[in-house]
């Protein structure tokens, strides 16, 4: 409609121009150079430039549509290629995850070319590598991703600093985490602590712990059993655990746990005598097993005396089979063969376990009761290898048969300081 309305109006005006022209004399002049065309009728002047104009104009037209029609064949051909980019870079992710690495090697880097998100392509790339263990091309795939989406560059250094540490790189993966900016992402904060315990960083470790807090990670309780496993890992390896001490909490000093690797650290250095008063002190303030097995491995120069000490706790802790084993092993260190003998049978009666058969094996070979021993070895070796505590063969009740057949160190019956 509106088209026909054109029209009627360009029609109308040129009945005017040319009612207009034919009513005025004169002549139109056209010249080039030394070539000259003069028209007596303006009229058909008129016409002549209207036909011009049209030529003109369908020329226009003509190479406007072919121009249109070379762009949509190019869009038409961007889109198979894009199309098919989409197909091979699915192809490939999905090789890399069957493990089909050269296939899916060759799908992205076909693709990557007409790619339209080259980052994720760069990212899989990295993937591949990482797999094949190519770390140099892992390394320059990353780099590639962050160039292609710099806004990005948090969730590909989570990527990266996790593959290095797949890796066994925690080099790499400290240098990553230092060139990004400050952050608060929970993803990276858990990737640095987990990257400080790797390389026993405990300063570095504790340090996150305000920030692991403010990101959600930790709550107060594991904040502060952090802080507790924190301060045992430093003090294992401190090679001077008195100046170390003072450094830390009070809230710290007074745990059981930090107060037993406080004693364990004094151990490691030889400073037996030290470690076991620690060691009595805790057991006096809480009882606790693992301080009582502490306490039993003594392996200073008066295990009477530490035996004696041990023997005092009987009657609180009549059933305890941390205890019965450790005075055990203090007796035996102190060569009181009948009485380790003892100790170590009770144990046996209340929690038969392979370290104690393994302990009263030992003790039987020393005294010269091979064949004993040996009964010993074997019912260890079954509680070590069957998980059932209900085991077929020898039980404990059959071992102390045998043994007690013996030839026996001591004739006098060995009754414990509680039986008494």
């Amino acid at each position: 409609m509106r088209r026909l309305l054109w029209l009627l109006l360009a029609a109308a005006g040129g009945v005017l121009v040319a009612s207009f022209v034919a009513g005025q004399p004169g002549y139109l002049l056209l010249a080039w150079g030394d070539w000259r065309v003069e028209i007596r009728s303006l009229l058909l002047a008129l016409v002549l430039a209207l036909l011009l104009f049209g030529l003109l104009h369908w020329l226009l037209g003509t190479a406007s549509r072919a121009r249109q029609a070379l762009w949509r064949r190019r869009l038409r051909r961007q889109l198979r290629r894009r199309e098919q980019s989409e197909i091979d870079l699915t192809s490939g992710i999905l090789g890399v995850l069957e493990g089909r690495y050269p296939q899916a090697q060759k799908l992205l880097e076909r693709s990557r070319r007409t790619a339209t998100a080259p980052a994720v392509h760069a990212l899989a790339l990295a993937h591949l590598a990482q797999q094949r263990g190519d770390t140099n091309r892992r390394e320059r795939e990353f780099a590639a991703a962050r160039a292609a989406a710099p806004e990005a560059q948090i969730a590909i250094a989570r990527l990266q600093v996790q593959a290095q540490l797949d890796a066994g790189d925690s080099t790499a993966a400290m240098a990553t985490l230092k060139a990004l900016p400050d952050h608060d992402s929970p993803h990276l904060l858990e990737l640095e602590s987990r990257l400080a315990r790797q390389r026993h960083d405990w300063q570095a470790l504790h340090d996150l712990i305000p920030r692991l807090r403010r990101a959600g990670i930790l709550d107060a309780a594991q904040a502060a059993r952090q802080e507790v496993e924190i301060a045992c890992a430093r003090l294992a390896g401190s090679e001077v655990p008195d100046l170390l001490w003072p450094q830390l909490t009070r809230r710290l000093r007074r745990d059981s746990t930090v107060q037993l690797a406080y004693a364990l650290a004094w151990r490691r250095v030889d400073r037996h005598d030290a470690a076991q008063e620690l060691l009595a002190q805790l057991l006096r303030d809480a009882w606790q097993p693992a301080a009582i097995d502490a306490f039993g491995r003594y392996s200073g120069d008066a295990p009477e005396r530490q035996l004696g000490l041990a023997e005092h706790w009987l009657a609180a802790h009549p059933d305890d089979p941390a205890l019965l084993l450790a005075l055990g092993r203090l007796a035996r260190r102190a060569r009181l063969w009948a009485k380790a003998r003892a100790y170590f049978d009770s144990n046996l009666l209340l929690s038969p376990s392979a370290e104690v058969h393994l302990e009263l094996a030992q003790l039987l070979e020393e005294i010269g009761q091979a064949t004993a021993a040996a009964e010993h070895y074997r019912a260890g070796l079954r509680l070590a290898v069957l998980p059932s505590a209900s085991r077929p063969g020898t039980s404990t009740s059959s071992v102390s048969a045998l043994t007690a057949g013996a030839p026996a160190v001591d004739d006098r019956p060995i009754r414990l300081p509680h039986e008494a």
